[in-house]
């Protein structure tokens, strides 16, 4: 009996043990919800996105052309536009680096993603910011 619960103990603390650490995303709105202290972002707009749509097949994976806003103590910094592609997010992810230092971006997405057939509502687009 003991050698069960000790072999159960041992698989269950290899199993915590053996999880990642990831950091939890950020999600960048086009809110205005500023820090007090430190720096914050603002989706100010969204210029244009020719992403291909769910339900679609296309030649070219497309992207999305944003305005970030960045505002330190609420003051704001810059405004910079920002593009987000599959296959190209080396100018996105070196901006967004400078701002977070010490943590390394994994990803940047924009969502949502276009469905066939539906308009997206501007006011639904958000980033989001992934760390290893």
């Amino acid at each position: 009996m003991k050698n069960i619960f000790f072999f159960f103990l041992l698989i269950f603390s290899i199993s915590v043990f053996g999880q990642e650490s990831k950091q939890k995303p950020v999600k960048i709105t086009q809110k205005n919800c500023l820090a007090k202290k430190g720096y914050s972002f603002r989706l100010k707009e969204v210029v244009s996105d020719s992403r291909c749509p769910e339900g679609v097949q296309c030649i070219w994976a497309g992207e999305v052309q944003t305005i970030i806003s960045v505002y330190k103590d609420k003051k704001l910094v810059e405004e910079t536009k920002i593009t987000v592609s599959p296959n190209k997010n080396e100018e996105a992810i070196s901006f967004f680096a400078k701002y977070y230092a010490g943590k390394k971006i994994e990803s940047i997405y924009v969502f949502p993603f276009a469905i066939k057939d539906k308009i997206l509502d501007r006011k639904a687009y958000h980033l989001e910011i992934n760390f290893y």
